[in-house]
């Protein structure tokens, strides 16, 4: 038999108890079709102009809390009804968020928390008491997480580059991680075969991967992030999920030798160039060690105040350069890069106030080469490269200790074998 509309007079108003007491919409279905929708809100009846009740039919309703939470599993309930099943899909893009009924038959309960801020759409297919069934459709809207709160990110490599073998992975959040295990669980890197790497915290707020040796030439590497509605500390949560692959290019290793004063090319495992060079004049030598191409700029403006060196006119040592073909190694400031006023010192001595010198051919043919990821090493000079390993410097932080010292950087306590790549 079918359910008939409630008698539409002014309504009582009732009390809808659901988790933290929240106010609560409450979403009736209004026709009698097995494919309708409901829409209309109110109690099954409804008060009359002398205050008595009438007596009407119990309509379906969906009674949903006005704010639903992030960091629990979000519900809806119904009544006067039995909840057969349910889609809970995200309203801008229908990403679905999983959940089930519970045994009662009334309570639809996600599987895990739902995003901050986001609204989902619901359709729930429900039989009356009548035995007739109806679709409900209502939406969910979910508490927003306050700023302070949020714990957002940047990811480098991008998805889509072709990266160097040498490349980690870098998370830099946007204020300190409360709970670094934590988030650490919610990483995963996959690829094309498995391997052996590790996760390892350059301090609080940056946390790096990288392989044992170097990813394998011309592979995949994948990485997911599922930080969304993750509770990362007391008082801190995860805002988003990101997804992204990249692809490892060829072996690019640059070999950089003080007392020689040459620069040794290699192209997955032959020579490319050897090009005489000038590295850093004794009290300001080239650090010794493993560096990583962070960036390219084919012309950049350096001065030895911003260098930290000096910022005084009269001092000898002050220099206002602009300088082409500048491949960066570290954030400190060590380029490779033109150098057309030490071309007659290269191959024979060291000059320069840190960075690596090479002719302006040599520069422009060696910028053209290089590729973020690629393995720089530098031997042959006084100074060593633990003061930017301590500073946790992207170009030096990775590639100057052992994997053992590495590995034991991650808050879960050691190396980890990388996943197949995802199909699909």
């Amino acid at each position: 038999m079918p359910v008939s509309q409630p008698i539409a007079h002014a309504p009582r108003r009732r009390l809808l108890v659901g988790a933290a007491a929240a106010v609560a919409l409450v979403l009736a279905l209004t026709s009698c079709s097995g494919s309708s929708h409901g829409s209309a809100a109110g109690p099954a009846g409804s008060a009359g102009p002398g205050g008595s009740t009438s007596s009407g039919p119990q309509v379906p309703t969906l009674v949903i809390a006005r704010s639903v939470p992030f960091d629990t599993p979000a519900r809806f309930s119904v009544e006067h009804a039995t909840l057969v099943s349910a889609t809970v899909k995200g309203h801008l893009h229908g990403t679905p968020l999983p959940g089930n009924v519970l045994p009662d038959g009334k309570t639809w309960v996600s599987d895990a928390p739902p995003a901050p801020s986001a609204s989902y759409d619901i359709a729930a297919q429900v039989r009356a008491l009548d035995g007739s069934q109806h679709t409900l459709t209502g939406r969910l809207v979910v508490a927003t997480l306050a700023a302070k709160d949020r714990l957002g990110y940047s990811v480098t490599p991008f998805d889509g580059w072709t990266v160097g073998v040498n490349a980690p992975i870098v998370i830099r959040f946007d204020k300190a991680v409360q709970d670094r295990a934590a988030v650490e669980q919610r990483l995963s890197v996959a690829t094309t075969n498995p391997l052996i790497g590790s996760w390892h915290w350059v301090n609080s707020a940056e946390v790096h991967f990288r392989p044992q040796t170097a990813w394998p030439a011309h592979s995949q590497v994948h990485v997911d992030i599922e930080l969304a509605s993750a509770r990362t500390g007391p008082s801190q949560w995860g805002a988003t999920n990101t997804s992204m692959t990249f692809a490892v290019g060829d072996a690019h290793v640059t070999k950089v030798d003080g007392q020689t004063h040459t620069l040794s090319v290699l192209d997955n495992g032959r020579t490319w160039a050897v090009w005489p060079t000038s590295l850093g004049r004794p009290q300001f030598a080239t650090r010794t060690g493993f560096y990583t191409v962070l960036a390219k700029e084919p012309t950049r403006r350096m001065t030895s105040c911003s260098a930290g060196i000096t910022c005084s006119r009269t001092n000898p040592n002050f220099y206002d350069l602009t300088v082409n073909w500048d491949v960066r190694l570290t954030y400190s400031g060590t380029f490779i890069h033109s150098a057309p006023w030490s071309v007659a010192s290269q191959g024979v001595d060291n000059v320069s106030h840190g960075c690596i010198n090479l002719s302006p051919a040599h520069a422009q043919a060696y910028y053209a080469f290089a590729q973020y990821g690629d393995l720089v090493s530098v031997t042959g000079t006084s100074r060593g490269p633990q003061d930017l390993v301590a500073s946790g410097d992207p170009g030096m932080a990775d590639w100057n200790v052992s994997f053992a010292q590495y590995a034991a950087g991650s808050a879960l306590g050691g190396a980890i074998t990388t996943q197949p790549m995802p199909t699909g």
